[in-house]
This record gives C-alpha cells, sequence and structure tokens, in this order.
C-alpha cells in the first residue's frame, strides 16, 4: 500500500517541532525563566509521549486529542509566566488542525486565542488603554490561524484522496492480474482438452475401429483392440476433467439454464432463461468468460437484490454471443457499487480480456440489468 502523504512527511513535523522547542528553550534560558523551562520540558515529553505518534496519521486519533488537551494549557501558563511562551503557539496552531476534527480543531484554535488574550495582552491593554488594538490583533490572529488551518484541511482531504484512489489502482490491479491468471488457465485446460479430443481421441477411436474388422480370433489383434479401448477411455477422461466443470457434458444454453433454475429454486422467485438465435459454436474462452459472468451477476441478486424475478437471455447473432441478465430486485448506486463488494471489476476485466463489453444498468429501486457482449 502506498504510504500515506503525511507519514511521508513525518520527519518534516517532527523537525519542527523541534526547532521551536530549542528556539524557545533557548530564550528561556537566557532570559532566566526557570519556571517556565520546566513547563517547556513537560510540553516536550508530553508531546514524545502523545503527539509524535499521532501526527503522522491522515486522521485524527485518541493520542492526538491527548496531547492538544495537555500542551495547551501547559503552554498558555508558559506564556502567562513570560511572553517568550508565545513561540509555541506557532507549533501548537498547526497541531491543532492536523490532530483535531475540523470542528474541535475551529473551537479550540478560538480558546487558545481568547487565552491568549485573557493571560497576559488584554491585562497589560487594560493599563494603556490599548485594549481595542489587542483584540484588533487578536482578530487577526484568529483569522491566519483559521486560513492556516484551512488550508492543512485541504491538503490532508487531497493526500486522503489520493491515497484511497492508489488503493483502488491497487486492488484493481490485482483482480486484473488474477482474471489473466484464470483466464489464461482456463483457456489453456480449454485448448488442451480440444487438442487431445481432436487427436489423441480421434486417433484411439480409429485404431479401435481398425482393430475391429480384423481377425477376432487373432491374440495380438485383441491386445491392439483392448490397448486402444483402454487409452481411448483415458484420453476422454483428460478431456472431461480439463474441461470447465459447468460446462462438462452440457452446452452453454444448457448450464445456464441449470444456474438460473437452480438460482430460482433456492430463493424461491420466478426465474426464466430465453434462447434467441441459433446456437453455434464460440470462439475459446467465450462460453466459459459468459458463464463465469452470468455466475458472478446471480450471486449478486443472490446476496444484494432482494428480487422477486430473474430473467437470462443468451443471444446469439452473426457477429456476437450476448448474455443479458436482469432482475426486478431493489438496484443500487452503480457508481458506490465501484468501491463495493459487487465484483463488478473481475466481471468488466474477464469480458475485457477476450475484447468484449459489459455494460451494467441500474438505479435504487430500479432493479438492475447486465448485459455482456463477445464478438
Amino acid at each position: 500500500m502506498e504510504r500515506h502523504v503525511w507519514e511521508e512527511m513525518d520527519w518534516g513535523w517532527q523537525a519542527f517541532a523541534a526547532l521551536f522547542a530549542a528556539v524557545t528553550a533557548v530564550l528561556l534560558v537566557l532570559a532566566r525563566e526557570w519556571v517556565a523551562l520546566g513547563l517547556l520540558v513537560a510540553v516536550a515529553l508530553w508531546y514524545a509521549l502523545t503527539g509524535a505518534r499521532a501526527l503522522h496519521r491522515s486522521r485524527a486519533t485518541r493520542p492526538g486529542v491527548a496531547y492538544v488537551a495537555g500542551a495547551t494549557p501547559l503552554v498558555l501558563a508558559m506564556f502567562a509566566l513570560t511572553p517568550i511562551g508565545a513561540v509555541l503557539f506557532f507549533l501548537l496552531f498547526p497541531h491543532f488542525w492536523r490532530l483535531l476534527p475540523v470542528r474541535w480543531a475551529l473551537l479550540v484554535t478560538t480558546l487558545a486565542i481568547v487565552g491568549i488574550g485573557a493571560v497576559r495582552m488584554v491585562p497589560a491593554a487594560l493599563g494603556t488603554g490599548e485594549v481595542p488594538l489587542v483584540v484588533a490583533w487578536l482578530g487577526g490572529m484568529l483569522v491566519a490561524s483559521l486560513f492556516l488551518g484551512s488550508w492543512i484541511t485541504r491538503i490532508v482531504a487531497q493526500s486522503s484522496e489520493r491515497a484511497a484512489l492508489l488503493d483502488e489502482l491497487e486492488r484493481t490491479r490485482a483482480e486484473l492480474a488474477a482474471a489473466s491468471r484464470d483466464l489464461g488457465a482456463l483457456a489453456e485446460r480449454e485448448r488442451l482438452a480440444r487438442e487431445i479430443h481432436d487427436t489423441l481421441a480421434q486417433g484411439f477411436s480409429s485404431i479401435l475401429l481398425l482393430a475391429q474388422g480384423m481377425d477376432p480370433d487373432d491374440p495380438k489383434v485383441a491386445l491392439v483392440e483392448r490397448t486402444a479401448r483402454e487409452n481411448l477411455g483415458e484420453a476422454r477422461a483428460l478431456v472431461a476433467a480439463l474441461s470447465s466443470p459447468q460446462l462438462d457434458a452440457a452446452t452453454l444454453p444448457a448450464a445456464l439454464n441449470r444456474l438460473v433454475e437452480r438460482v430460482g429454486d433456492e430463493l424461491g422467485i420466478e426465474a426464466r432463461m430465453r434462447v434467441e438465435g441459433a446456437e453455434r459454436a464460440l470462439p475459446p474462452g467465450h462460453d466459459i468468460v459468459l458463464m463465469r459472468v452470468s455466475q458472478e451477476a446471480m450471486a449478486n441478486v443472490r446476496k444484494h437484490a432482494g428480487a422477486s424475478r430473474l430473467d437470462l437471455e443468451l443471444i446469439f447473432d452473426p457477429a456476437s454471443a450476448v448474455v443479458r441478465i436482469s432482475d426486478d430486485g431493489r438496484g443500487f448506486d452503480p457508481a458506490a457499487a465501484r468501491r463495493s463488494g459487487f465484483g463488478l471489476t473481475g466481471m468488466r476485466a474477464r469480458v475485457g480480456e477476450l475484447g468484449g463489453a459489459l455494460d451494467l444498468r441500474s438505479e435504487p429501486g430500479g432493479g438492475t440489468c447486465v448485459e455482456v457482449r463477445l464478438g
């Protein structure tokens, strides 16, 4: 899985925190503010225990909330002791928006700025008559903090979308690879079955016919006949083993009809199949893909549709073979289904491997229709 951008920037956040802590520490030592320095040490320890673990996450976590809840009053107390404590607010404000949900970040940012004014700035301004100026300055500080917070939130959202897209791409790639392997294996099995049927099985059948026309009393002829019969049986067993189980000893219409009847019996609904056009042999692998997609579509009907009727149409025309599966179930949003477990990606991959097309039509409350066309 692709690392989230905030995980990749983890070192930057840690360096940012270390820089501001070091600058604040130096200023406090120079000013001999030892109590405030002790509070800084407490903030640093609390950050190491909670905030450092939470900063590389792409969403709010309990350690992040705990860090903000502990660090904010400590920094306010430091600021109340000395103006140098204001340096750490440049560190805290970005942390609010990184570690908290948006509404909480907005609330905590506002409360922190109100606290900044209450513990030092407004009391100091009361004696000079500069309260309006201080209030305006605090308002500007709030606006700047909200602007920074909205920018951080937008970057986090874009990063999350990017990570989700990369995860979906990786899943789709894996599904395509699996579908390609399955389709290649099935096609090879079908090819071997045809080759064995057309060569070995036909050859043993010819030998058997020739042996039956020879002298039946000749022990050599009897041996040839027995050997040819045994090997013909082996060849037929290999053909049966290599063929698709659902299509074994059955045509595609018969296999699909059995599938429709079974789904109808399992769900207790009306299930019908109709064949249109003259049945004909399909190119290698086409019947298997039509069968597999039909199985997946009917599995979705079984699991999700809540339908009372199921219809399957198998259409043979001069240029293509079409399977159309429709139901009168609850339907769904096709865009949302791409992110759910409906198997649509795998179905499209199977069909696409053979240069075909899959069309899905559905809407909530309007049933579903899946149509596959293979040329």
